[in-house]
């Protein structure tokens, strides 16, 4: 407990500081976070990083960061925006963004325009064939 106290808050205060308020041994802290880490945690972290993998595809690699986080949220893990962001970080999951629309209508041209022979006219004098272009004929 102490000792994950101190990991908090060394990027407040020094760490020798920290030690002397907690009545621990630089030497003692220093050892503890060398340890590996926990078993159980190191198979939490994979199955957050499978799921998050798996919406991640499921979304067609379109999910940033909060809404992986979200997804992840109902899928039973307590994940923030912040955590979501530095797995897809490790992951290398990088989302693609929907491109701008562009227009593609040119109306400002000089060019002959084709007659409307219909007229909005469906039953016309005129001879209209359609042809289904996908039917093999």
């Amino acid at each position: 407990m102490r000792y994950g106290f101190i990991q908090g808050q060394q990027k407040t205060y020094p760490v020798t500081v920290l030690c002397k308020v907690m009545a621990v041994s630089t030497s003692a802290y220093y050892d503890w976070a060398k340890q590996p880490e926990d078993a159980d945690k190191i198979a939490e972290k994979q199955k957050l990083r499978e799921r998050a993998q798996t919406l991640f595809d499921a979304s067609k690699r379109s999910y940033g960061s909060r809404r992986l986080s979200d997804g992840l949220k109902k899928a039973g893990f307590p994940v923030g925006r912040y955590k979501a962001r530095r797995v897809m970080a490790e992951l290398s999951l990088k989302p693609r963004y929907p491109k701008r629309f562009k227009a593609t209508t040119d109306s400002n041209h000089n060019d002959a325009i084709a007659p409307n022979l219909l007229d909005r006219k469906y039953f016309c004098q005129y001879r209209i064939a359609f042809i289904d272009l996908k039917a093999p004929q």
